[in-house]
């Protein structure tokens, strides 16, 4: 068994050779075309995404100047509101304090009055303006007290009234 023998042509080998050249060649530059195109896309994504990236950066910083504003605007909302919280309860200790006075001085008065009505019961009605406030300092001067002849009976009428004016001052 013998095989069959080959001949080989020398220029069919260089006709080889020139071809496997050539497409390596091609090859090459069919590899070089590939990657360039592929990593130009690339790099105009990355472009893009820098650039989404930037506007981003932009924006939060434009949003974190706002809540600084906003921040600084709730602190002075703050500060406004616990000074008048403090002023506020400044004020109510004054109102408590006048108001013990205004009570300390019609619990006088009442005692002026009940005194001046229980020895003059059948000869004088004692009439007295309500008690009001004075801007300056919470309390307005004594009530006058008006004296009126009595015809030494009272009638009904006349004791309502009195009750009537003893509860609008004091009750």
């Amino acid at each position: 068994m013998s095989s069959p023998s080959r001949s080989f042509n020398p220029e069919d080998l260089n006709c080889h050779d020139r071809d496997l050249k050539r497409i390596q060649e091609r090859l090459s530059q069919e590899v070089d075309y590939f990657l360039s195109s592929q990593t130009s896309l690339l790099l105009d994504y990355m472009d893009d995404i820098s650039k989404c990236l930037g506007l981003q950066v932009t924006n939060l910083k434009e949003l974190r100047d706002q809540l600084a504003r906003g921040l600084e605007q709730v602190e002075a909302t703050l500060e406004t509101l616990n000074v008048e919280a403090k002023e506020a309860s400044q004020g109510e200790a004054t109102m408590e304090a006048l108001g013990v006075e205004e009570k300390e001085a019609s619990q006088g008065e009442k005692k002026v009055v009940m005194k001046e009505s229980g020895q003059n019961q059948h000869q004088h009605h004692a009439v007295k303006s309500p008690v009001t406030k004075s801007p300056k300092h919470g309390l307005s001067p004594p009530a006058k007290v008006k004296v009126q002849e009595s015809d030494g009976d009272a009638d009904c009428s006349e004791v309502e009234v009195e009750k009537e004016d003893f509860n609008t001052l004091f009750g």
